[in-house]
C-alpha cells in the first residue's frame, strides 16, 4: 500500500513539473486517427519511460528529457500522463529500418545516462528494449555494452549510428 501511495505522489509531482515545462494546444479532430508514424513515436516514448522508471525513481534530469522527447515526438499531455502511469501497456514497435532503430537506441541511452547514474535495472531494461527493437539477438549484449561506453551527450547521433553499424558489420 505504501509503494502505491508513493508512486501516486511521484506521478502527481511529475505531471505538475511536466505541465509547467510543456504547453500543449488542444488536439484537433485529425489526432483521433493516429498514423503509423505517431504510433511508433508513442511506442518509443513508452520505451524511454520504461527506462526512466526501471530504477523506481525518476530524477529531475529524466523528467526534463521526457518533456523534451514528448515535444519532439508530438506526445499530447493526455498521452504523456497515460504512458507515464502505465508504459508497459504500449508495445514496442520494431518495424523500423536499421538506422531508425539505432536512433531510438541513442535516445534510450540518453535517458539511461540522464541522471549520471547507470543502474543495473536500466541496463536490463535497455537490453530488453534493444531485443524488442529487433537488433540481432547474438549482438544485443555487445551493442548495449559498447553503447554504454560511449558518451552520448558528447557525440552526435550520426557518429553513434556509425559506431553501431560497425558493430553490426553493416558498413
Amino acid at each position: 500500500m505504501h509503494q502505491n501511495s508513493s508512486e501516486s505522489v511521484l506521478y502527481k509531482s511529475l505531471i505538475r513539473i511536466f505541465d509547467r515545462t510543456i504547453n500543449y494546444d488542444c488536439m484537433g479532430i485529425s489526432d483521433l486517427y493516429l498514423s503509423i508514424g505517431q504510433k511508433r513515436n508513442i511506442s518509443h516514448f513508452a520505451n524511454i519511460v520504461r527506462i526512466a522508471k526501471s530504477d523506481n525513481q525518476i530524477s529531475p534530469e529524466e523528467v526534463e528529457f521526457l518533456a523534451k522527447v514528448s515535444k519532439k515526438y508530438n506526445i499530447s499531455k493526455e498521452q504523456f500522463r497515460d504512458i507515464l502511469k502505465f508504459p508497459e501497456k504500449i508495445p514496442t514497435i520494431a518495424h523500423l529500418d536499421c538506422i531508425e532503430r539505432i536512433e531510438r537506441l541513442y535516445d534510450l541511452l540518453i535517458m539511461v545516462k540522464a541522471d549520471h547514474h547507470v543502474e543495473q535495472e536500466e541496463i536490463s531494461m535497455l537490453r530488453r528494449i534493444a531485443t524488442g527493437l529487433a537488433f540481432p539477438l547474438n549482438r544485443v549484449d555487445m551493442i548495449v555494452e559498447h553503447s554504454l561506453i560511449l558518451n552520448v551527450n558528447e557525440i552526435p547521433v550520426d557518429m553513434f549510428t556509425t559506431e553501431i553499424l560497425q558493430l553490426l558489420k553493416m558498413k
